[in-house]
């Protein structure tokens, strides 16, 4: 025996076909709203003039077509300058000058009564001077010289002048055999990150790469971030070299920390139809929206939509980005986008076809067609049908 349900009322003969009307009709407007938001991210943005702007999940975006001469004016805008480097350059280099725990070796020659044993072959820090916390040191016929601020040689003309009190015509020698009252930091991803002491070899930025073994091959080199008191600067180590050294040198100080970043710190994001979408790491700070495209091993040519590659960069605000679009059915356009530098952090999106989209919508309404088959149950919202035995 066969029961039927109908909020009250008996199934009637034209039932099933009502119900495959209703049913079909209701399919398709499920059809349509998953159309309207098939699953994956969908950029329909396009602009008719260069700078147009939408309003788009709460971002203002500034839409810019990839032509040309777009590319070719942002370009000239990135011609490489000298970069700021204010309050780090010096012309001239400064000699070391003698601090707090260094250690000074000092010789008088013909006088080995004043010169400590082993004279002039003396190179143990353990028989050397150490400069105590006020800066002084203690020396034979002379008592306590204030040495600290001085460089070697205002030291060997400050102590010849008074033991000339006492000897005639001495002569002397002096020499830092420890370097210990300055110290710098580098790490990162250098080889051998530590604090180094300050030397008598000026302590430029090629200097403190080259002791701490050089950059890692995961090193930015182009985002060096040298840290001195309350002031930062970020440095492109191939621009200062690329420089010379007319334009002087920068040069580290007592102090200072040197931190080199690791390549994924600022990373350009790809995302989409893209054979390996992920993160792609900047080499020297530079990469080409070609060079992304092909590390993430190209786009997918079954599914991606030709016409529909985006670059998408933050403005000058939290709210707001400016879309680059690049329309590649031409393989030519390629070469608008060997050209294209990217920015840090900045995402390419490469959209799917109609059709790929078409066929996840499909996927997400043919398990309800093949669960309303099985059920019965009218999709418009009429009745629930039980099933005869």
């Amino acid at each position: 025996m066969s029961t039927s349900a109908s909020f009250g009322h008996p199934q009637s003969p034209t039932a099933p076909r009502r119900t495959a009307a209703k049913l079909g009709l209701a399919l398709a407007a499920l059809t349509l709203l998953c159309a309207c938001s098939a699953p994956g991210m969908k950029m329909t943005t396009r602009a008719s003039r260069p700078g147009d702007k939408v309003e788009l999940g709460g971002l203002t975006l500034s839409l810019y077509p990839m032509t040309p001469e777009l590319v070719s004016t942002m370009a000239a805008q990135r011609v490489p300058t000298a970069p700021s480097l204010s309050g780090l350059l010096r012309g001239k280099l400064d000699p070391y000058r003698i601090g707090p725990q260094d250690v000074l070796l000092i010789t008088v020659w013909d006088h080995p009564e004043i010169s400590l044993p082993m004279g002039p072959n003396r190179t143990d820090p353990s028989s050397g001077s150490v400069v105590d916390e006020d800066g002084l040191i203690y020396f034979p016929y002379v008592g306590k010289v204030k040495v600290s601020g001085h460089t070697v040689g205002e030291v060997r003309e400050l102590l010849t002048a008074q033991l000339a009190n006492t000897l005639r015509n001495p002569q002397m020698d002096v020499k830092v055999i420890a370097y210990r009252s300055q110290k710098v930091y580098v790490g990162g991803d250098v080889r051998n990150p530590a604090v180094y002491p300050v030397t008598d070899v000026p302590f430029t930025l090629a200097e403190a790469v080259n002791r701490a073994g050089g950059f890692l091959p995961t090193a930015d080199d182009s985002h060096l971030l040298l840290v001195r008191d309350n002031l930062a600067w970020k440095l492109d180590f191939h621009a200062i070299l690329a420089m010379g050294t007319k334009a002087g040198q920068v040069v580290l100080q007592d102090g200072d920390s040197l931190q080199v970043p690791n390549i994924t710190e600022e990373p350009v994001y790809a995302m989409g139809e893209l054979v390996k979408p992920g993160t792609i790491p900047m080499t020297h700070g530079r990469l080409t929206l070609a060079r992304a495209i092909s590390e993430a091993g190209g786009i997918q040519t079954m599914s991606a939509d030709a016409t529909s590659i985006y670059v998408i960069r933050a403005g000058n605000g939290p709210k707001v980005a400016n879309v680059f679009h690049l329309d590649a059915r031409n393989p030519a356009a390629m070469v608008l986008a060997d050209k294209f530098a990217l920015d840090p952090r900045d995402i390419i999106y490469v959209d799917a076809g109609s059709l790929v989209r078409f066929g996840r919508v499909m996927s997400l309404i043919l398990p309800t067609i093949s669960a309303a088959t099985e059920t019965g149950y009218d999709l418009a919202g009429i009745r629930y049908l039980t099933k005869h035995p």
